[in-house]
Protein backbone atom coordinates (compact mmCIF):
# COMPACT_ATOMS: atom_id res chain seq x y z
CA UNK A 1 0.00 0.00 0.00
CA UNK A 2 2.52 2.26 0.60
CA UNK A 3 3.88 2.33 -3.12
CA UNK A 4 0.18 3.19 -4.17
CA UNK A 5 0.41 6.11 -1.43
CA UNK A 6 3.88 7.26 -3.15
CA UNK A 7 2.43 7.05 -6.94
CA UNK A 8 -0.48 8.69 -5.61
CA UNK A 9 1.37 11.73 -4.09
CA UNK A 10 3.90 11.94 -7.26
CA UNK A 11 0.65 12.24 -9.79
CA UNK A 12 -0.35 15.14 -7.45
CA UNK A 13 2.47 16.84 -7.53
CA UNK A 14 3.42 16.64 -11.18
CA UNK A 15 -0.75 17.86 -11.69
CA UNK A 16 0.28 20.77 -10.27
CA UNK A 17 2.63 21.95 -13.02
CA UNK A 18 2.51 26.08 -14.11
CA UNK A 19 1.40 26.64 -17.74
CA UNK A 20 1.67 30.16 -19.72
CA UNK A 21 -1.44 31.26 -20.85
CA UNK A 22 -1.09 31.09 -24.00
CA UNK A 23 0.26 27.14 -23.95
CA UNK A 24 -3.07 25.90 -25.41
CA UNK A 25 -2.73 28.52 -28.80
CA UNK A 26 0.43 27.60 -29.64
CA UNK A 27 -0.06 23.65 -29.38
CA UNK A 28 -3.16 24.01 -31.53
CA UNK A 29 -1.28 26.30 -33.81
CA UNK A 30 1.57 23.46 -34.15
CA UNK A 31 -1.34 20.88 -34.99
CA UNK A 32 -2.86 23.12 -37.48
CA UNK A 33 0.61 24.02 -38.90
CA UNK A 34 1.54 19.54 -38.69
CA UNK A 35 -1.34 19.25 -40.93
CA UNK A 36 -1.04 21.92 -43.11
CA UNK A 37 2.43 20.51 -43.81
CA UNK A 38 1.43 16.78 -44.08
CA UNK A 39 -0.30 17.26 -47.45
CA UNK A 40 2.70 18.96 -49.00
CA UNK A 41 5.20 16.49 -50.74
CA UNK A 42 8.83 15.55 -49.52
CA UNK A 43 9.77 16.96 -53.14
CA UNK A 44 8.49 20.03 -54.69
CA UNK A 45 8.65 19.96 -58.27
CA UNK A 46 7.06 23.28 -58.99
CA UNK A 47 9.96 24.88 -57.07
CA UNK A 48 12.45 23.25 -58.53
CA UNK A 49 11.19 24.39 -61.80
CA UNK A 50 11.28 27.59 -60.15
CA UNK A 51 14.59 27.37 -58.86
CA UNK A 52 15.78 26.46 -62.30
CA UNK A 53 14.14 28.84 -64.35
CA UNK A 54 15.11 31.80 -62.38
CA UNK A 55 18.93 31.25 -61.85
CA UNK A 56 21.41 31.49 -64.98
CA UNK A 57 24.01 29.25 -63.48
CA UNK A 58 21.55 26.82 -62.31
CA UNK A 59 20.40 26.56 -66.05
CA UNK A 60 23.90 26.47 -67.33
CA UNK A 61 24.26 23.28 -64.93
CA UNK A 62 21.73 21.58 -66.16
CA UNK A 63 22.22 21.66 -69.90
CA UNK A 64 25.82 20.56 -68.80
CA UNK A 65 24.44 18.09 -67.16
CA UNK A 66 22.24 16.85 -70.05
CA UNK A 67 25.34 17.29 -72.60
CA UNK A 68 27.51 15.27 -70.54
CA UNK A 69 25.14 12.18 -70.13
CA UNK A 70 24.13 12.39 -73.83
CA UNK A 71 27.76 12.04 -74.39
CA UNK A 72 28.13 9.51 -71.95
CA UNK A 73 25.15 7.76 -73.70
CA UNK A 74 27.04 8.06 -77.21
CA UNK A 75 30.40 6.67 -76.12
CA UNK A 76 28.47 3.57 -74.52
CA UNK A 77 26.71 2.65 -77.84
CA UNK A 78 29.54 3.17 -79.71
CA UNK A 79 31.30 1.43 -76.95
CA UNK A 80 29.14 -1.52 -77.23
CA UNK A 81 28.76 -1.51 -81.00
CA UNK A 82 32.86 -1.83 -81.56
CA UNK A 83 33.35 -4.19 -78.64
CA UNK A 84 31.09 -6.87 -80.68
Amino acid sequence: MKSEEIYDAWKNSKSQIDLQENFADEVMNQIYQYERDKGRPPFDVQRLIELISTHRFVKAGVVTAGVVTGFVRIMFVVYKFLAC
